[in-house]
């Protein structure tokens, strides 16, 4: 079953064959539900085997922001003053602010970017992609506001896995990662040895 094939099921037939994969590989606890529905709809168009469907959600619960800030295609942001653009995203989510703009889903998200894009003074890709790098721990990947509110209901709902078949890592232990990134060290030692800079064993998936 390739992904035109895929792709022109209906939407319930979709939901329910990745949702029944999902749960028989241990990636979720249910195979239906709210977060099966609208993580089916984010990834949709980036399965082109049913058999991809496990790798979509475990990269989109995924967070390698180390081997992201280590890799040539990382230095150009972790060089445009990224570790300022870290101080002020824990400060926001330290006050409750981050957290807030979550629970009010998609509009409450795209206010707060558009508030600590003028906060910063930063717009378009200057903006984006820190907050992308930071957040999600990849340079690339589905709509950023859509994958954090599904990581952030994921953190809370209880739908998926444990972290050891997964992968997930959560808004919660992501913020606990960047608060412990030796910025000095990631700016030293990215041209010369990325094992250096280690991340907190802890949350490594």
């Amino acid at each position: 079953m390739n992904g035109q094939h895929l792709r022109s099921l209906p939407s319930e037939k979709l939901t329910e064959l990745i949702g029944e994969l999902w749960k028989s590989t241990g990636m979720v606890a249910e195979s239906k539900g709210s977060f099966v529905e609208e993580a089916v709809q984010l990834l949709k168009d980036g399965i082109d085997l049913i058999t991809d469907a496990d790798n979509a959600l475990s990269s989109l619960l995924s967070y390698p922001l180390y081997s992201t800030l280590s890799s040539p295609e990382g230095k150009p942001v972790l060089e445009d003053k990224l570790s300022e653009v870290a101080a002020s995203l824990l400060s926001a989510y330290d006050s409750g602010e981050f957290t807030n703009a979550l629970e009010e889903g998609s509009s409450g998200w795209q206010k707060w970017v558009k508030n600590f894009g003028k906060a910063l003074k930063r717009k378009g890709k200057s903006l984006f992609m820190p907050l992308r790098v930071l957040l999600t721990g990849k340079l690339h990947g589905p709509d950023m506001g859509a994958g954090l509110l599904l990581v952030y209901k994921a953190g809370i709902c209880g739908e998926v896995a444990p972290a050891s078949h997964s992968g997930f890592v959560t808004l919660d232990e992501r913020f606990n990662i960047l608060r412990q990134v030796d910025w000095d060290s990631l700016n030293k030692n990215d041209d010369d040895n990325p094992a250096n800079v280690k991340p907190a064993t802890a949350h490594v998936c």
